[in-house]
């Protein structure tokens, strides 16, 4: 598994915790932040071949409307040539392939191609991916690897019948993608920043580990730490690590809509809980006594930002510094264990200890609310155990049996 970093906004956060701590294998540089002079930027041109692109492809319908981002600078970009009128199947075919010369003769040597986001015609979909492996049975470029975006899209990623006609279709044995651009709508609750929705983890669980039974090689973008709980299960070959909301949740309304975040001091992210605490939570932990609870043990940037008297502030380096750190070393170590089942008892017992201590912070009459609660651990849980074949009980036995 190696960890890819995506480029967004401040990328200089990205390269320098790539080469002063050694985090992070490769980069994604998304095409809607950098446009077609990606090249140019200083922090963009430091790393260009260790990285591949996301062209954005995603909101066709709308994104003619827009003039956010810099989609526009690509002269085959739908932002660039598509109007209200729906286009023709060949059109969209057209655009595609252009994407695809367009990376191979800038060199990269993996190449993304771009698929557009469908709320729910899977078939408009399918049809795409059909013609495009047609033409690159024809046109492959040697040493290159070709990995056709998944936009699933949320209404179709909680369908299992969905679901299983695109596995059905992706791994044909006709197909000669090496891989699959995988990204996934999650859409999670009000006062979450990841999803718990249980159809939401069955199927794309079972959709990474399908394709990698086929031998199909995987990237999981737009990821959020919930690739810990997903890696767990099967390999994934490449996985992103990003700074910013957006660049940990696809949100198609990003390319379709003129949004902007809410206000925010920030958030700690921490490999005991498992989740992201809001910093001023942190204030009530220090007061009790807890903050060790919390606290990333060999990590530079969490030493700093939990200091007592530390200004918190989202924009900071170090506030973002420490997920990337943090999450690089939970997803290495997971990667490394084998079999894949040690791999899942392994998560298991991470997620166990996590619950442990939210317990023991509820004991200290700490009460952590919102997106810093434990609103998902319970799910995971439950899910990693059946695939284990492991009752609860028995489970909790295992885990006291091992302290």
């Amino acid at each position: 598994m190696k960890l890819v970093h995506l480029l967004g906004h401040n990328p200089n956060w990205n390269t320098e915790i790539y080469f002063e701590q050694n985090v992070g294998d490769e980069f994604l540089i998304t095409a809607f932040t950098f446009g077609n002079n990606y090249y140019k930027h200083k922090r963009v041109s430091q790393v260009l071949e260790k990285s591949m692109i996301d062209l954005q492809f995603y909101g066709h319908k709308e994104s003619a409307k827009l003039s956010k981002g810099k989609l526009s600078e690509f002269d085959f970009h739908p932002a660039k040539i598509f109007t209200d009128i729906e286009l023709s199947k060949q059109e969209l075919h057209n655009s595609v392939v252009k994407a695809i010369i367009y990376q191979s003769e800038s060199r990269f040597n993996k190449i993304i191609i771009p698929a557009f986001y469908e709320d729910e015609n899977i078939e408009s979909f399918i049809s795409i991916v059909k013609s495009i492996n047609r033409f690159l049975r024809e046109n492959k470029v040697n040493r290159k690897e070709y990995y056709m975006t998944v936009p699933l899209a949320y209404d179709i990623i909680r369908n299992k019948e969905n679901v299983e006609r695109l596995l059905f279709e992706l791994t044909d044995f006709n197909i000669c993608f090496d891989g699959y651009f995988i990204v996934c709508e999650n859409k999670p609750e009000q006062g979450q920043k990841i999803s718990n929705d249980i159809k939401i983890i069955r199927n794309l669980s079972r959709f990474f580990c399908v394709l990698k039974n086929q031998r199909f090689k995987t990237i999981y973008a737009y990821a959020n730490w919930d690739a810990l709980f997903y890696l767990a299960q099967t390999d994934i070959d490449y996985i992103t690590i990003g700074t910013y909301e957006n660049l940990r949740n696809f949100f198609i309304r990003r390319f379709t809509d003129d949004i902007s975040g809410g206000a925010s001091d920030g958030y700690y992210f921490s490999e005991q809980l498992l989740n992201m605490i809001r910093a001023k939570d942190l204030i009530s932990l220090r007061s009790n006594n807890i903050i060790g609870m919390v606290e990333n043990r060999k990590n530079i940037f969490s030493d700093i930002i939990l200091g007592e008297n530390y200004v918190w502030n989202i924009h900071k380096p170090e506030v973002n510094k420490n997920y990337l750190l943090s999450i690089s070393h939970l997803l290495k170590q997971v990667s490394k264990i084998y079999p894949i089942r040690n791999r899942k008892i392994h998560v298991l017992f991470l997620i166990e200890s996590a619950i442990q201590k939210y317990n023991k912070i509820r004991e200290k009459y700490v009460h952590l609310q919102n997106e810093s609660r434990n609103y998902h651990l319970d799910v995971w849980k439950m899910h990693l155990l059946k695939k284990v074949d492991m009752k609860p009980d028995d489970f909790e036995t295992f885990y006291k049996s091992s302290q």
